[in-house]
């Protein structure tokens, strides 16, 4: 069975040449004529820099050149769906410590965009150079033990923070002891089948977990956020490789258990008046850890449709009629409904992006890291625009300059120079096309959340404009 993924793109990672002329794009979105696609790459945009310096993410395998120039770095290998919830814990404790590294992005399961079964690329692993640095060797990490990997990371870079593993006490290491208590505090017997995709929900004999499993899950993790009430994390003050450990399953949790038992409080992972620790936590993890939320964190649709595949499977082999599971609560009909404000998204970007020498080919503000997506990936989005079944109805020429008014109004929109922001002064057109762009935008396998953001504030712009 098939996990749903968006209908596109392709490739964040794609990178268009810049022409270099000299013109100098306005920043306000007043009355302009629309740029060119020169100029929006211009040397004086800036969008020029990010463009110039590629990420080192490629897909498939690492080209012969790229292991030359970059044979010094650790190499990532994950899955592209952004499925994979080791991946996902690897990846974040790379992003954390701010270690330089190259990715690969591989298929891991049989079949386009991921499916429930057979396994066929053993992700996550990492290479790693050769230590004295003499020579080209390097040392592959061939078992795929996110928790070793984590560990691994955690020793080859000691004095980059957070700490993964901090002594609280004398006697107790906290972070690895609440990384053990995992498979003993969530429901047990669940199907590892579903354990990237939909964890803790279904068990293989085709029955759900207890409504009470769950509940008894939930005041154990509230219990172990006490133990440590100092801070928000499982161990106190700071994240550590405990909460890298338990986030995947903890977000798809939040998503997902709430859709299978609608509106009842103490099946609500992120309910303050049932688990005011653990919501403190979701609320941490968001709001005070860059990595996750502007690279890591996927959101609520991404995991909604693949619990609506997971559910598919179940039902097929449920053990009787009271296994079932019914239909999902419908979709909210609000534009954007998965895309949750976050007050500190100014706040993580620049803390992620820092002055932009460590991440060069991030976009300046969040705004402007979606004007390079958009520039990105422009073939695709223009082709998949004007397509009979997307309903558009638009040329291409149409949505090329759609498309350029809207890039033109991003890197404009929270600037230095621009604290106005005009959108309800994009056309028709172009906010048809954003609209477009973000039912099919995957977080976090085409941008991260803060970004994501960024674009579902366009929609929500654009969206109340045409009603108005």
């Amino acid at each position: 069975m098939m996990m749903m993924m968006s209908q596109f793109p392709t490739n964040r990672y794609l990178r268009f040449a810049s022409a270099v002329t000299l013109l100098l794009l306005s920043t306000s979105t007043n009355a302009f004529s629309t740029p060119s696609w020169q100029q929006l790459q211009s040397a004086q945009s800036p969008l020029h820099v990010p463009l110039q310096n590629p990420p080192p993410i490629y897909n498939d395998e690492l080209p012969s050149h790229v292991k030359e120039s970059k044979s010094h770095l650790p190499i990532l290998y994950r899955d592209k769906e952004c499925i994979c919830a080791d991946c996902q814990m690897v990846w974040m404790a790379l992003e954390c410590k701010g270690v330089e590294y190259v990715t690969v992005l591989v298929s891991k399961y049989s079949g386009d965009d991921g499916v429930v079964g057979e396994v066929v690329e053993n992700v996550p692993r990492i290479v790693w150079p050769d230590d004295d640095g003499e020579n080209d060797q390097a040392t592959t990490t061939t078992k795929t033990d996110a928790i070793k990997l984590i560990e691994q990371i955690q020793t080859k870079y000691p004095s980059s923070p957070p700490q993964f593993y901090p002594k609280l006490s004398a006697a107790v290491d906290a972070s690895r002891c609440n990384i053990l208590r995992l498979p003993g505090v969530m429901p047990r017997n669940s199907d590892p089948a579903f354990q990237s995709f939909a964890p803790y929900l279904f068990r293989e004999d085709g029955t759900l977990v207890a409504m009470s499993s769950h509940c008894v899950s939930l005041e154990e993790v509230e219990e172990m956020l006490e133990e440590y009430y100092l801070g928000p994390y499982l161990c106190g003050k700071e994240i550590t490789a405990a909460d890298m450990v338990w986030m995947p399953y903890l977000e798809r949790y939040a998503v997902q258990l709430p859709l299978l038992y609608p509106k009842i409080d103490v099946l609500n992972p992120r309910s303050k008046s049932a688990y005011e620790m653990v919501y403190e936590w979701y609320l941490a993890m968001e709001r005070d850890v860059p990595a996750y939320a502007c690279c890591v964190q996927g959101d609520a649709r991404h995991w909604r449709r693949h619990l609506e595949s997971v559910v598919e499977i179940h039902n097929e082999r449920a053990a009787t009629e009271k296994d079932r599971v019914p239909k999902l609560p419908p979709i909210p009909k609000r534009k954007g409904w998965w895309l949750k404000k976050n007050p500190n998204s100014k706040v993580l970007w620049k803390a992620y992006y820092g002055d932009g020498s460590s991440r060069p080919w991030l976009g300046d503000t969040p705004e402007r890291e979606v004007a390079l997506y958009l520039v990105q990936n422009r073939k695709e989005i223009i082709e998949g625009a004007v397509e009979e079944t997307s309903g558009m109805g638009m040329t291409v020429d149409e949505t090329d300059e759609a498309l350029r008014e809207i890039i033109h109004t991003l890197i404009g929109s929270e600037s230095p120079e621009n604290d106005d922001e005009n959108i309800d002064e994009l056309s028709e057109n172009a906010s048809r096309v954003v609209e477009f762009v973000s039912e099919r935008v995957e977080v976090p396998r085409d941008m991260g959340m803060i970004p994501a953001l960024a674009l579902g504030e366009l929609l929500s712009k654009v969206s109340i404009v045409s009603k108005a």
